[in-house]
């Protein structure tokens, strides 16, 4: 970064602010994160990138989902979805539709959490997004299993387990076959589970 300021590189200093607060925030450190990503946010609006902004702005949003400030996290991530609307990044957009969702599902708002989970889909689908697809659908079912409506969560499951294996996503994989044991478990059927 000092090369950065030597030169005046604003662009190369905003990424390399931006790299330090994903470290700082990595490492459990998310006041000095928010301190880089501030410095950050106030420089690539100074310059105009509005893609580096809307960046900034969705991982202070993720600090303070962190540090359980949920209304803060809402408050950085809406702030991010207008600019990546505003740009056409889709596929941003459908992730930050996630990280939406995802806060609303914490607090338990589930309605606002599928909401904002079918229009992350949505957006995967069109653009053909299917490391995406999968984790909405999983998010989906996870809310349908949370408000009591095991069939559903179990379809959205189902449609999640195909695309985790089509797309060789092993990780992804077991989370799902975890959640479909757990709603077989919850409606009475341990056998069931077991199987998964």
């Amino acid at each position: 970064m000092i090369i950065f300021r030597e030169v005046g590189d604003l662009s190369g200093i905003s990424t390399t602010l931006n790299n330090i607060g994903i470290v700082y925030r990595q490492t459990g450190e998310p006041q000095k994160a928010l301190e880089y990503y501030e410095e950050d946010l106030l420089i690539s609006q100074k310059i105009g990138d509005r893609s580096e902004e809307a960046v900034t702005l969705n991982n202070i949003g993720v600090v303070y989902r962190q540090i359980s400030e949920p209304q803060k996290a809402l408050e950085y991530y809406q702030q991010a979805l207008a600019i990546w609307q505003e740009v056409g990044d889709r596929s941003r957009e459908a992730a930050t539709l996630n990280n939406i969702g995802a806060v609303y599902h914490t607090i338990g708002q589930l309605q606002k959490a599928l909401e904002y989970y079918e229009q992350d889909l949505l957006i995967n689908r069109e653009i053909g997004d299917r490391s995406g697809i999968s984790t909405a659908l999983n998010n989906i079912g996870l809310v349908y299993h949370r408000i009591g409506e095991p069939q559903k969560a179990l379809e959205y499951y189902e449609q999640d387990l195909l695309i985790s294996r089509e797309i060789g996503d092993r990780f992804g994989e077991a989370i799902t076959l975890n959640n479909i044991g757990g709603v077989y478990e919850n409606i009475g059927e341990p056998q069931k589970a077991l199987e998964y």
